[in-house]
């Protein structure tokens, strides 16, 4: 990428003549003369193109997030082109939006990255690579960081990356989130409802619980994992589930959020302190 940027930084930049001293004036020695190969290849140079570098460079990124480079042709249409000598000073148009395939791209480059991140904590240098590609290809950092928030609380590492969702409270995407993470809430406390219903000293606190709730977290669960198949978990690399007291820490985030949904993230946050109190008893 450093190779790009340089590149780029010629991309506005003015040709300057620096006349040689033909006469040795200033006495240095050896006297300047005229190299014919080098005048050949600048009269040869042309402009670049900034749209081209914004393509190649997002190319170099792809490249460097993954090792399964078949769906780049489809990322990049102009993909066979940009291999060629003149690719450099070819127009390409910018991208404004990302394609069906450049977001499959990066949802799987966010996915990996998250599958392999073990903690304690994640930064925001940690995403910098995917923040780059992303650029090339018309999203902006805070789509991909809410992106990579959402596929972090799917695979349960809320601990991982609370510091980084605290301190990015300006920059995520709140519709995003809501609507991908009420989902993740619904799929935790129906798995917590059906394991805790298997203990008989749990069941007059399940009692307790509002029916036409459950019963509308449990579709919301049923209709996010037919969508989403083995995509959330609610069970950590142990088997047990994931910790009710993360996931009420994940609905009190979406309750700040947006008074928009703060009706069903009252609901899902009643349920979830009722689950706590089962859980106590179950210990």
């Amino acid at each position: 990428m450093e190779f790009i940027s340089l590149l780029r930084s010629t991309v506005d930049g003015e040709h300057i003549d620096i006349p040689l001293d033909a006469n040795n004036e200033s006495g240095a020695w050896p006297p300047q003369q005229k190299d014919i190969i080098i005048e050949g290849l600048l009269r040869r140079c042309g402009r670049l193109d900034d749209g081209s570098l914004e393509i190649h460079g997002g190319v170099v990124c792809a490249v460097q997030l993954s090792d399964d480079l078949s769906s780049l042709s489809m990322c990049v249409p102009s993909f066979d082109s940009l291999f060629l000598r003149e690719s450099f000073n070819q127009h390409f148009p910018k991208t404004s939006m990302p394609n069906e395939f450049q977001n499959d791209f990066i949802d799987a480059a966010l996915r990996r990255k998250a599958s392999h991140v073990d903690g304690p904590t994640v930064n925001h240098s940690d995403l910098d690579d995917i923040v780059a590609l992303g650029r090339s290809w018309g999203l902006v950092k805070s789509q991909v960081l809410t992106q990579f928030l959402l596929v972090m609380y799917e695979l349960g590492k809320d601990d991982v990356v609370d510091n980084l969702a605290n301190s990015s409270t300006r920059l995520i995407e709140i519709e995003t989130f809501l609507d991908g993470g009420i989902p993740i809430v619904c799929v935790r406390l129906n798995a917590a409802i059906g394991t805790l219903k298997k203990a008989k000293q749990c069941r007059s606190i399940l009692a307790m619980l509002d029916a036409d709730t459950c019963e509308w977290v449990k579709e919301q669960a049923v209709l996010t994992e037919e969508e989403r198949p083995d995509r959330i978990h609610w069970q950590d690399e142990y088997g047990k589930l994931i910790s009710l007291m993360n996931t009420h820490a994940l609905i009190l985030r979406i309750k700040r959020m947006s008074s928009v949904n703060r009706i069903d993230a009252y609901a899902l946050s009643v349920m979830c302190e009722t689950l706590l109190k089962a859980v106590e008893q179950f210990e």
